[in-house]
């Protein structure tokens, strides 16, 4: 496995796992500075071979709004090169565990690669904050803390496994985002269930353009889900908190049962209890491939890796569902896979810790910090699932940002299609407005309940 440092910090970061808190280096502000980096901490140069271009920090071209989905702003590219069973093994240095395992697994399956296309460019006020943290961003409590923090990812040079993991969570993903998404489980047979349909509202105040970090409460994203399908679940509602002190308040959550006619908190909207709308096969820290408290694993930095993950998938999200959902995997024709850039991050269970997940792998894109790849493994070490999540263009913001991903089975062929907005319409992207908080308290929960 070739893996590629970006300076010595980076280098030294490979193979240590973290044990106190990060101080930035006079350099790493130095490089965002200087140009060698851009804005968002990844490496502005291109690779040797040229499959990598440059970043020119150009946005693609806007197209759709929040009524009508985002076109797809490359669709006159053709696959340079298409990957099977067959060829896997030539091109293995580029592949994660889990997509060789698919390969060899889904019959039919394969990766359509096509030219990367470095699309990610954040508005110039996110830049800002960047630059800023990168000088007062530091962990605590064994990395389960972020102080000092604000408005951009934290560490855009990393130095261990959880600032890189907390560049994922405080990814930029819009102020306030609104959209109606679908899930999907899909059996070993072949049978499509819809499981569930949702309406999903967040708001981040950790992008309060009005903020700063003397002032900011801790809560980095509030998020509210009404369910409206199928029948039998319409009417149930669920509202989280989550927080950048993972050490002292790692996450909150309510739930509205319209059976019971009010409100509870809930105790079990996190880590690895189960999703029932996933039947299993997808758990509540899965969401965007990792979501919530850090406290139950250690993260380590394996460094960087050239891999070809899915990327730039408007197209994926405007085509119907029934030409996007196969047996096994997703349609291959359907989904675009390009070369990129990723920082590594293994999560190994903390002493005394549990999770079904013994041990984890997240490929986090260097252009959005977000993980675009995952596979997990079970307490007997076997490679057990492997996650996808499709990143969409929203050059009108700018941003782009994973919104729909898959959870696949490798034991039981079972797989889970998630925030999947084919059948239901665009996205919606707002700026922040404080009184919109209180559409995300407890109480507003109970007066949306609808039986």
């Amino acid at each position: 496995m070739h893996f590629l440092s970006l300076n010595r910090a980076a280098t030294m970061a490979a193979a240590l796992v973290f044990t106190g808190a990060a101080v930035a280096a006079p350099e790493d502000v130095a490089a965002l500075k200087s140009g060698s980096l851009t804005p968002y901490g990844a490496e502005r140069a291109g690779n040797k071979d040229g499959t990598i271009p440059a970043w020119d920090g150009k946005a693609p071209p806007a197209s759709g709004s929040a009524t009508t989905k985002r076109a797809d702003p490359f669709a006159a590219d053709k696959p340079r090169l298409t990957i099977t069973a067959a060829n896997a093994g030539e091109h293995a240095a580029a592949l994660t565990d889990g997509t060789k395992a698919l390969l060899a697994k889904v019959p039919g399956f394969k990766l359509d690669v096509y030219p990367t296309r470095r699309s990610a460019v954040f508005p110039q006020a996110i830049y800002d904050q960047v630059l800023k943290n990168a000088s007062r961003s530091k962990l605590a409590n064994d990395g389960l803390t972020v102080e000092g923090s604000y408005g951009g990812i934290p560490f855009p040079v990393p130095k261990n496994g959880h600032e890189a993991i907390w560049n994922h969570m405080l990814s930029y993903r819009g102020q306030v985002t609104s959209f109606v998404a679908d899930k999907y489980v899909m059996t070993s047979a072949g049978d499509q269930v819809l499981t569930s349909r949702q309406r999903t509202n967040l708001i981040y105040p950790f992008y309060d353009p009005a903020g700063n970090p003397e002032q900011f409460s801790g809560e980095w994203a509030r998020a509210r889900i009404d369910i409206t399908e199928p029948p039998a679940n319409a009417g149930q509602a669920l509202m989280t908190i989550d927080y950048v002190d993972n050490f002292g308040k790692p996450k909150d959550g309510w739930q509205y049962l319209p059976g019971q006619r009010r409100v509870r908190k809930s105790p079990s909207i996190a880590y690895d209890t189960p999703d029932g709308s996933a039947a299993g096969l997808a758990n509540f820290d899965d969401v965007n491939l990792f979501i919530g408290s850090q406290d139950r694993y250690q993260m380590k930095l394996l460094g960087k890796r050239e891999v070809i993950v899915p990327y730039n998938n408007n197209a994926l999200m405007a085509k119907p569902v029934k030409d996007v959902v196969g047996k096994g995997a997703l349609n291959p024709d359907a989904v675009r896979w390009e070369l990129h850039r990723v920082w590594v991050v293994e999560a190994t269970l903390r002493d005394g810790k549990r999770n079904t997940a013994a041990k984890r792998r997240f490929y986090l894109d260097e252009d959005t910090w977000q993980a675009v790849l995952a596979d997990s493994w079970d307490a007997q070490g076997k490679l057990w699932k492997t996650g996808q999540a499709f990143t969409l263009v929203a050059g009108d913001q700018p941003l782009a940002t994973t919104l729909s991903y898959a959870w696949f089975d490798l034991l039981s062929g079972g797989w889970v299609f998630a925030g999947a907005v084919n059948e239901t319409g665009g996205v919606s992207y707002r700026p922040f407005d404080a009184k919109q908080l209180n559409n995300f308290t407890s109480s507003a929960l109970a007066s949306g309940g609808v039986r």
